[in-house]
């Protein structure tokens, strides 16, 4: 198309600078010689004088009509707007004009088309009158639907509310949206250019490298980081990363997950308190039906979750209180929105105990109860009953292992530990592989029976002195204290490795194998906080499971 254009100004200047005979000669040479241009020549009265072999074709798939010289061009034109259109800008090229315009010409059930139109007038020998006109057609059709296509994409992008940026193979940032530039307070010129060091004040080199590796494998990632302001402010965020362009760039759609992070503190600090009390608490909706009770709930009653949710939150009565007991507990409740009390209780055991309970009202946006919350405390046996609850609130209930409270202070105290004795010691982040399956095909009791089988088999690969915790679910933390060299760090993790992969024999005497995905870091290389410890290996285990499954990845 540049040659085109090149042959065009050189043409147009021989053209209104030789005789009118030369004109048309040359004119009708150049016709034919430009294969990617549709041209033609006009009278002063809109008759055809001249076209090229495109033209005609291109007139053809338009209009659907024949044409031939002396033939009057807005004679073919079927639409009244194109007919005026086309009628003045001729009239501008008559008048002696040399222009470029680009309009829309065509028919709407043929074909409808983008031109960008060279208008140039013909004078007379003496170049002091016009004759004619010449018309130089590109079809920019299909430029003008990307265009359009590109615009519309870029306004879609600019109003959805998360952050957009593409990454280029150099990891430089060649568009972003606008919610990305209001994010960090930088014009859209501003961010483009930028690389993940200029916005990421946490990400790494190598955490970088592993982005860009997962990329060109076209696969899809998903990562929290932070996000750094124009302004200096930090700010979390989560982070989608898609493959482009055959995994040569990454298009990373990112949200502002600092309000959710916030509410993700609380509930986990409220999930903390629900699941680690000492006093046992129950949820009713506003029927008393029990909606939740957590673990402390279960011990003091005798019931399980299972067992208590659904039921309404009397079928504990002792037969000790009476119908007016009962009565006056809810109307006071209904009436200043708590009760606190003594009341006597039957365990599912049958025995009858004592517990010291506080009902309160919760409501909702408008004010209204929509649900209760009762906190109760088995008053019966006092002091070994503490000991209890203390014991459920540092282990798990299941696996009878440390819980992700009691590890968080191991960590702690093993870090003390390894300054003063200058040794290293490993954090590792265990997941089963392959544990879901089982739990579906054979049922909780089975996954349950696994989970203490393969917590067992852990102890037994470690030390006295080392932890082996249940983090929940199927994730498992191990600490390894008072380490010598690295090598020795692997020997035990590989022991792991190795047991758990060892055939578990189901309840019909099936054979299931599971594995694990096991994430390492060490202290002191990684010189970091006792919770990002566990989250580094956590993330490596997440790498370990990405990367095949039963193994194991240090953290970098």
């Amino acid at each position: 198309m540049a040659k085109d254009k090149h042959i065009l100004q050189n043409d147009l200047h021989e053209i209104h600078s030789v005789s009118n005979t030369t004109n048309i000669n040359l004119l009708q040479t150049i016709l034919e010689s430009s294969p990617n241009i549709m041209i033609f020549a006009l009278d002063r009265e809109y008759k055809y004088i001249a076209f090229n072999h495109g033209h005609k074709e291109v007139m053809q798939t338009i209009w659907g009509k024949e044409i031939e010289l002396g033939l009057n061009m807005l004679e073919i034109i079927v639409r009244e707007d194109d007919i005026r259109k086309a009628k003045a800008l001729f009239d501008r090229a008559l008048r002696g004009e040399s222009f470029v315009d680009e309009t829309e010409y065509g028919d709407e059930v043929l074909s409808r088309k983008f031109w960008q139109t060279f208008y140039s007038p013909i004078y007379d020998d003496a170049h002091k009158k016009v004759i004619a006109l010449t018309c130089f057609n590109l079809d920019i059709s299909e430029r003008r639907n990307i265009e359009n296509q590109l615009q519309l994409a870029d306004l879609a992008l600019n109003m959805i509310t998360d952050a957009v940026y593409l990454f280029n193979e150099k990891s430089e940032i060649i568009y972003v949206n606008q919610a990305a530039c209001d994010s960090l307070g930088y014009t859209k010129e501003e961010m483009i250019g930028k690389t993940p060091f200029d916005i990421d004040p946490v990400i790494t080199i190598n955490e970088l490298k592993n982005i860009r590796k997962t990329i060109r494998l076209k696969k899809v990632i998903h990562f929290e980081t932070k996000h750094k302001r124009h302004d200096g402010f930090v700010f979390d965020v989560e982070v989608t990363t898609y493959p482009y362009n055959d995994g040569q760039y990454g298009l990373h759609i990112v949200k502002n997950i600092t309000d959710r992070k916030k509410t993700e503190e609380k509930l986990k600090l409220l999930a903390s308190v629900f699941t680690s009390a000492k006093e046992g608490i129950v949820i009713t909706d506003t029927k008393g039906t029990i909606v939740e009770a957590n673990e402390a709930y279960s011990l003091i009653t005798g019931y399980s979750n299972d067992e208590v949710v659904g039921q309404n939150a009397g079928f504990l009565k002792s037969d000790k209180h009476d119908n007016a007991f009962y009565k006056n507990m809810w109307n006071e409740l209904i009436r200043n929105k708590y009760w606190i009390g003594e009341i006597w209780n039957r365990r599912k055991s049958g025995e009858i105990f004592v517990e010291r309970l506080t009902i309160s009202a919760i409501s909702d946006s408008e004010g209204k109860t929509s649900s209760y919350v009762g906190l109760l405390t088995d008053i019966t046996t006092g002091k070994d009953y503490e000991s209890t609850l203390e014991r459920m609130a540092f282990y798990d209930s299941l696996t009878g292992l440390p819980n992700r409270l009691l590890f968080a202070e191991r960590i702690n105290q093993a870090m003390m530990i390894s300054k003063r004795l200058n040794s290293m010691m490993a954090v590792c982040f265990l997941d089963l592989d392959e544990f879901k399956p089982v739990n579906d095909d054979f049922g909780h009791s089975v996954g349950d029976t696994l989970l203490v089988e393969m917590a067992s088999r852990m102890q037994k690969c470690v030390r006295e002195s080392d932890t082996v915790a249940r983090m929940g679910g199927d994730e498992f933390a191990i600490l390894l204290l008072n380490l010598n060299t690295v090598e020795e760090c692997e020997t035990t993790i590989t022991k792991i490795l190795d047991s758990i992969i060892e055939p578990f024999i189901v309840p019909n005497k099936e054979a299931v194998n599971v594995s694990a995905s096991i994430g390492v870091t060490l202290y002191p290389h990684d010189n970091a906080a006792s919770d990002t410890l566990l989250r580094h290996a956590d993330q490596a285990m997440y790498v370990a499971k990405e990367s095949g499954k039963n193994q194991y990845v240090f953290h970098n």
